[in-house]
């Protein structure tokens, strides 16, 4: 899981950063409405990321060589700490959201407020939608008090723009990334000015063919709103939509004063760059043909070795040779397809190699948080009598891009 999420930190980090820099320098210039619809961006990236890439196989022949004997470094898990720490962190946020929910979910009145479709409820000191699944429209209790008639629909018009615009989903997979990726700072950077952009997008869909009249007393509900707010909201992680953040407020009262001008040449320009950035995760994760042997080497790192046996009969006829074979290794680090390339003398030693290589392991190639199928690597089994190891006739023996293991006889006790 670790491996996992430390694979999407690069495009993830890489996503948040362009769109937070483009909430805070860009909004006014490309329009509300592409910056909140550019959030698209970071599920879409993390898609990409993660396709999956178990029918790609990465071509692989050069290997380093050592001497059967020497016990393979085993695989250990390096991150189980971390692990540990990531889950805490989960379970805490989770809990909070989840008992969060649940207090707000039980003070709603079971009926209509008066001439509205929205609820009272004791824990929304401001209109707000309510709800991953079915939202509804909370209002305070001091709602019709606070409010005059007309800021009072313009106001839940204001909440069921964002039903309309799904928002209500968009902020339950926002709250999910959150979680994921919680010890990742932009994360949480990015979730205010998601909240930011969402809110201004809101805004502009209400107020699109609105008289000037009419947005000065949607502006006036604004700042009403944002004065009989609580701060107990205000520590909350951005569950839901609501009407009068304070953060959010200046933002929004300058938007309504000064009306957007977006630059269509700038508009292409961010969603280029959007399309690149896509376009270059899915590339990154795409196999490479070629690599360096320093790079093949750690492609296929063994954790366990079975060792041949040497052929009791091969052993008392004074018998040496070698075993060619060729193999690959799957997603999960199991050999496969082992076959004979070349061996001397022929089928004397071809059983006791490919029965042992059947058994072995090797660490996985991850690629983009998943394990990615290798072929067409070789491994070269020497069968050799003599105490002493004779590298000359290992040598005359080898093939070049063959990993070889030099294999001694069982010692008699």
């Amino acid at each position: 899981m670790i491996d996992w999420l430390i694979a999407q930190q690069g495009v993830l980090s890489l996503a948040l950063g362009l769109l937070i820099i483009c909430e805070h320098f860009f909004t006014n210039k490309i329009g509300v409405s592409l910056s909140y619809k550019l959030w698209a961006l970071v599920p879409a990236c993390l898609i990409v990321n993660n396709l999956p890439m178990s029918l790609v196989s990465i071509p692989s022949n050069t290997f380093t060589r050592y001497v059967v004997g020497v016990k393979p470094t085993l695989g250990t898990d390096h991150f189980a700490t971390w692990l540990t720490l990531w889950a805490i962190g989960v379970t805490i946020i989770t809990t909070y959201v989840l008992v969060h929910h649940f207090a707000t979910w039980t003070s709603i009145s079971k009926r209509h407020a008066l001439h509205t479709n929205a609820y009272y409820s004791s824990k929304a000191p401001m209109p707000m939608l309510f709800g991953f699944i079915k939202p509804k429209v909370l209002i305070p209790f001091s709602f019709k008090s606070t409010f005059s008639v007309k800021q009072q629909a313009l106001v839940l018009e204001h909440e069921n723009v964002h039903r309309k615009h799904y928002d209500h989903l968009w902020n339950t997979l926002a709250l999910i990334l959150a979680i994921l990726f919680w010890f990742n700072p932009l994360v949480w950077l990015a979730l205010k000015s998601f909240r930011i952009n969402q809110e201004l997008a809101c805004d502009n869909a209400v107020l699109k063919d609105k008289t000037d009249k009419e947005k000065l007393t949607y502006a006036k509900a604004l700042v009403q709103c944002a004065e009989h707010c609580s701060n107990a909201l205000h520590r909350n992680i951005g569950l839901y939509p609501t009407f009068g953040e304070k953060r959010t407020m200046i933002k929004r009262l300058n938007a309504i004063k000064q009306p957007i001008q977006s630059s269509k040449v700038l508009a292409a320009g961010m969603l280029s760059i959007a399309a690149l950035l896509t376009i270059n995760t899915a590339l990154a994760n795409s196999p490479v043909p070629s690599a360096k042997a320093e790079d093949k080497i750690n492609m296929a790192s063994p954790i366990k070795r079975v060792p041949p046996a040497y052929p009791e009969k091969a052993a008392q006829d004074n018998v040496e040779g070698f075993v060619v074979l060729s193999f690959d290794i799957t997603e999960t680090g199991a050999t496969d397809n082992v076959t004979v390339v070349k061996s001397k003398p022929t089928g004397v030693f071809d059983k006791s190699a490919k029965v042992a290589l059947e058994q072995w392991e090797y660490k996985p190639r991850i690629q983009g948080g998943k394990g990615v199928k290798q072929t067409g690597l070789l491994v070269q089994l020497d069968y050799q009598l003599s105490a002493n190891l004779d590298t000359a006739s290992i040598e005359k023996n080898a093939l070049p891009d063959a990993e070889r293991i030099i294999i001694p006889p069982k010692q008699s006790k």
